[in-house]
């Protein structure tokens, strides 16, 4: 028999507020495309309201919502509409554009990654987990994500022209 929590919408504010940025970054990490995250967000958030949890404390609520993002992530790429439509940001530009500025935002290049670096990459340096924490969420050993937080520096560190050797954690925003 399942306990059904009842949240109050000032509660239910908090837990938004805590957790919007998070799912809404994970969610565009897979889906690659903000209003399909924005989608993602919503409906999972929509699932929270619908069968409310009572978190044991607020690690438990946060590894819940990113464990609940990355499935509903992963469920809706095997979708088959997904795989038989043209995104119309991966078509081509028309119009004339300018030289592009050298500087790139951190989170643009880290959604340029290879997928199997990008949500490790995330999680390390803007949720700040563990590998240990990494490798229970998403179920890899640690030395593969240890190896996948390397690779996935290296690549920044090429992208990005040599800045920061991976030696520390970057600091605000990566």
């Amino acid at each position: 028999m399942e306990i059904s929590y009842q949240v109050s919408e000032e509660k239910f504010k908090e837990i938004y507020q805590r957790n919007v940025d998070r799912v809404y970054r994970i969610s565009l990490l897979y889906l690659k495309n903000s209003s399909e995250a924005e989608d993602a967000t919503q409906d999972i958030f929509i699932k929270f309201l619908e069968k409310p949890i009572g978190f044991n404390d607020y690690d438990h609520e946060k590894a819940w919502f990113i464990v609940v993002s990355k499935n509903y992530c992963k469920d809706a790429l095997k979708c088959w509409w997904k795989s038989r439509r043209i995104d119309i940001e991966s078509l081509p530009e028309i119009s004339y554009k300018e030289e592009e500025s050298n500087v790139m935002d951190m989170f643009e290049v880290l959604l340029s990654l290879p997928k199997k670096y990008k949500i490790v990459m995330y999680l390390y340096y803007y949720e700040e987990y563990s590998i240990r924490q990494i490798s229970d969420i998403l179920n890899r050993k640690e030395s593969t994500i240890q190896t996948q937080l390397s690779r996935g520096r290296d690549i920044l560190k090429q992208k990005l022209g040599g800045i920061n050797n991976g030696s520390e954690k970057p600091k605000e925003g990566f």
